[in-house]
């Protein structure tokens, strides 16, 4: 009931917020002259086109604060409107057009006619009256969108129903409690459409109209009421957002970086914009054309309305069909994805701008004798033409942002701009994400600056061309152990596959092998599960609570235990090897000793623990070895020792320490994710050195999320953006890059975190393909107990 309450109260937050902003922007750009109108509709267009993740961001950046003094539970209520604010942001532009549109209908001579009304007076008998039709089909329509959306209440962590769907799916696989979950959401939207279906659309007028003076002059002070609820809905949803984003710092530090690390998304983006917005058009132009019916219209329009995550969910056992696998693997599936969801909204619009258009030129030449095709194309088509780019250029931002379709299909190396801002949002705020923001909005406007630079024909050609170009089909999969000719490894066993039976993994994340060469997987499942030294499952244990978050980081400890951390839930448990939970400790805080989101962990010779930190705090905490005592149990807790670090990109400063590895002598290896490099520090948490840039060639990185260092100081560096394991030798010099995008054995699609056995055989948790990797060392010699090289 929680969810649904949830719901309800994010959406119709919303929808009043959007209702009030929308009508005081439409208001204020009556108000207006021709100039002024047109840059208030181009402000409200900006702020439709502005990605959903800015204003995320923003928010969360400036409330980060609040969330940690109030705690999880109490600040996701708190959060409740300022989610339903954001959501407003969004969309309140949708009531501002249509509201608009019909006012553009409203005649000097009507208000000649009542000289008498003035004020709120005016609005209430004269524009409202117009008005309230659209403001009607705009509130039901920005409902069913608040209600469906998932992105931003997930990175609120605001509970509601998609983000449910999103969970039993994504965590359990239970395509039929996700649907379950979907029912009120699939509902809402169908009732939405069957309203809207009964109202019919104006289509705003260019010429006529009463001007804005008269306008103006005859509100007054309502006017001005409008105007400033307008001005401060514009700053509140774009301009304080871009404002912020432009005046960061890290923003511009950080853009470089970004944009090196960032080639593959940013063509993944521009594809999948392209690719789906082609279709988009290709199939509004054929249902214009081909008078398709009503209802065969209105169906693809309540696919866009229900919940991305709900078609999303469907998608994944389609795309598993042997027949189906080339498309899976492939960029292009996802411009089909999207395009399916968005075709509606795209067909409705041009059939009802066809609707609209003058019928007496195509009426004329088919009396003529010219055909029905060529009376089409000769009369209605340069009428329609306009809508055709409009209705273009507006598929191709929602596929640029879309998330909630594509996060569950994404194929290997598939992974766009706005899935990886997704990523990064959702344990909280990020700077790279400024960074990321900005590269997506130069994204957005690529298209209109080509479309005025180049002639037409050139520029729809040119933009298609590149889809294709930059759009590429991943290897096909092949099963069981595959030699290697590399210099480090001899083969590739592949361990799992897509599931949540026992042996089964979704998206594993981390991994550590015990002193036999046991090997312990956690995934979002939440579950602990453990393997042989060949591959075969042995046991599995649930952590005991899940509900704010799943595990995240692994080790081991001197006893030999199992470490898992838990980010979400600030601590850290030590599991004997039959999952028995033996002892528990962390405490939530920035205090030093506290932990905010702690990402890995690390044991060094001496069995102290290294604990490393993400958001606020960015640092690399040291804490004491655990007494144990009798029957496994602990007499004594870790308790703090030092720290070091902080956020920043400095020498020792960290942006998302996302991985810790401990070589010979202790020396401590960061993976410092968003800074691209690897910092090396002593025992005693000294700078040492740095290496790595972001790029693709060898010695750079792209989000290196994990570094494991053998007993002779080699270093392996799992790379989550160029998905591959870079090997370099104990002065830094790069050895060999294993893997690359794909889903063949020996392919990587975001690997997360790797793991050394004492053989040197090297394991990688291959997060979206849902397998573990096992590769085997060529000169598989034993370096020492794998407990001695710390491993998350």
């Amino acid at each position: 009931m929680n969810l649904l309450s949830n719901t309800l109260v994010v959406s119709a937050g919303a929808t009043l917020l959007a209702l009030v902003a929308g009508l005081g922007v439409a208001l204020w750009a009556a108000g207006c002259g021709p100039r002024g109108r047109r840059a208030l509709v181009m402000a409200a267009a900006g702020c439709l086109a502005l990605p959903p993740f800015l204003a995320a961001n923003c928010w969360l950046e400036l409330t980060a604060s609040w969330r940690l003094a109030w705690g999880a539970e109490r600040s996701a209520t708190a959060y409740l409107p300022l989610v339903a604010g954001v959501l407003a942001g969004l969309s309140w532009p949708l009531v501002a057009f249509p509201v608009l549109a019909a006012w553009s209908r409203v005649e000097r001579a009507d208000l000649e006619c009542l000289p008498g009304l003035r004020g709120w007076r005016l609005f209430r008998e004269v524009l409202w009256p117009v008005a309230r039709p659209a403001v009607g089909v705009a509130a039901v329509l920005v409902f069913a969108l608040a209600a469906a959306n998932v992105s931003v209440p997930t990175l609120f962590q605001v509970r509601v129903l998609p983000e449910e769907m999103w969970i039993r799916f994504n965590t359990r696989l239970d395509a039929v409690g996700a649907w379950r979950a979907g029912i009120p959401l699939a509902l809402v939207s169908g009732l939405a459409l069957a309203w809207i279906a009964r109202r019919s659309v104006v289509w705003p007028q260019s010429r006529g109209g009463s001007d804005g003076p008269e306008w103006r002059r005859r509100l007054g002070f309502a006017w001005w009421v409008a105007a400033a609820t307008g001005a401060l809905s514009i700053a509140g949803s774009a301009g304080f957002p871009v404002v912020h984003l432009l005046a960061s710092r890290r923003t511009w530090s950080e853009l470089p970086g970004a944009i090196a690390a960032g080639h593959g998304a940013i063509a993944n983006s521009m594809s999948v914009a392209v690719g789906a917005a082609t279709l988009v058009a290709a199939v509004a132009v054929g249902a214009a054309w081909a008078r398709v019916p009503r209802w065969m219209v209105r169906v693809a329009v309540w696919l866009f309305l229900v919940p991305g995550i709900l078609l999303a969910s469907a998608w994944v056992p389609v795309l598993a069909l042997p027949g189906l696998r080339w498309l899976a693997d492939s960029v292009p599936v996802l411009w089909i994805v999207v395009a399916v969801r968005l075709a509606g909204i795209g067909a409705a619009l041009l059939v009802a701008r066809r609707d609209a258009a003058d019928p007496l030129a195509a009426e004329a030449l088919r009396s003529a004798g010219a055909g029905p095709a060529r009376a089409w194309w000769a009369a209605v088509w340069p009428q329609v033409a306009p809508t055709v780019a409009a209705t273009w250029y507006m598929a191709f931002l929602l596929a640029l942002w879309d998330v909630e379709s594509t996060v569950m299909v994404q194929p290997p190396g598939g992974e766009t701009l706005a899935l990886r801002i997704f990523n990064l949002l959702h344990y909280g705020h990020a700077g790279q994400v400024n960074a990321l923001c900005l590269v997506l909005m130069a994204v957005a406007v690529v298209p209109s600056v080509l479309w005025m630079l180049l002639p037409r024909r050139h520029a729809s050609i040119g933009i298609v061309a590149g889809c294709l170009v930059l759009a590429g089909c991943a290897p096909k999969e092949d099963p069981g152990v595959v030699p290697l000719d590399g210099r480090w490894f001899s083969g590739v066993r592949v361990i799992g596959s897509r599931g949540v039976a026992p042996g089964q993994f979704n998206k594993p994340r981390s991994l550590v092998c015990d002193r036999d060469d046991n090997l312990y997987v956690s995934d979002i499942t939440g579950r602990i599960q453990k393997f042989d030294r060949d591959g075969r499952f042995v046991r599995q244990w649930q952590m005991p609570q899940t509900d704010l978050g799943k595990p995240k980081g692994m080790g081991l400890d001197p006893q030999g235990n199992v470490l898992v951390v838990e980010p979400h839930y600030m601590r850290v448990n030590h599991f004997t090897p039959d999952g028995v939970l033996v002892a528990q400790w962390g405490a939530k805080g920035t205090n030093a000793g506290q932990f905010i989101l702690p990402r890995s962990i690390g044991v060094t010779s001496r069995g102290e623990y290294l604990l490393g930190e993400y958001t606020l705090v960015d640092r690399i905490q040291r804490f004491s070895p655990l007494v144990p005592g009798t029957n496994g149990a602990a007499r004594a807790l870790p308790h703090f020792l030092q720290t070091w670090g902080g956020p920043g990109d400095g020498p020792g400063r960290f942006n998302r320490a996302e991985g810790l590895g401990v070589g010979p002598d202790d020396t401590v290896y960061v993976a410092d994710s968003c800074n691209h490099r690897i910092q090396v520090f002593d025992a005693a948490g000294r700078f040492v050195r740095e290496h790595g840039v972001a790029g693709s060639a060898p010695g750079q990185f792209s989000y290196p999320y994990d570094v494991r260092v053998d007993g002779r100081g080699n270093q392996f560096v799992c790379e989550f953006g160029n998905s591959r394991i870079a090997i370099l030798d104990a002065n830094d010099r790069p050895l060999e890059s294993v893997g690359g995008p794909g889903s063949a054995p020996g392919r990587f699609s975001n690997p997360w975190a790797i793991a050394l056995d004492s053989h040197g055989n090297l394991y990688v948790a291959d997060s979206q393909n849902h397998r573990v990797q096992k590769f085997l060392r060529r000169d598989a010699r034993p370096t020492g107990p794998a407990g001695t090289v710390a491993t998350r």
